[in-house]
């Protein structure tokens, strides 16, 4: 069909996992980073719910109402191991005199 609707579900799928992490208040204490506030947090986690269920429409028009789905499902597998993928590999910080 469109050849871009599966790459801007990818992407948005991606963006939304980062978002949800973004949101997480144990995200920023592995980071040794201060916690944003409270409302800030919420709103990262709507944006990333929002783009979640956003990338659905993509995978539905891409592959119809009864594969979309399951499309979307496997690329809210692929798209939260990309996003622990990459903050593992950051690491934590490195903590001085230990």
């Amino acid at each position: 069909m469109n050849a871009l609707l599966l790459p801007l579900a990818v992407i948005l799928i991606v963006g939304g996992m980062a978002c949800l992490a973004a949101g997480m208040t144990r995200t920023h204490a592995l980071r040794g980073r201060p916690l944003p506030p409270a409302g800030t947090l919420a709103r990262r986690r709507l944006a990333g719910g929002l783009l979640l269920v956003a990338a659905l429409l993509p995978c539905v028009l891409e592959q119809g109402a009864s594969i979309g789905p399951v499309l979307w499902t496997g690329l809210l597998t692929a798209g939260v191991l990309a996003v622990a993928g990459g903050l593992a590999a950051m690491g934590r910080p490195a903590r001085g005199g230990d």
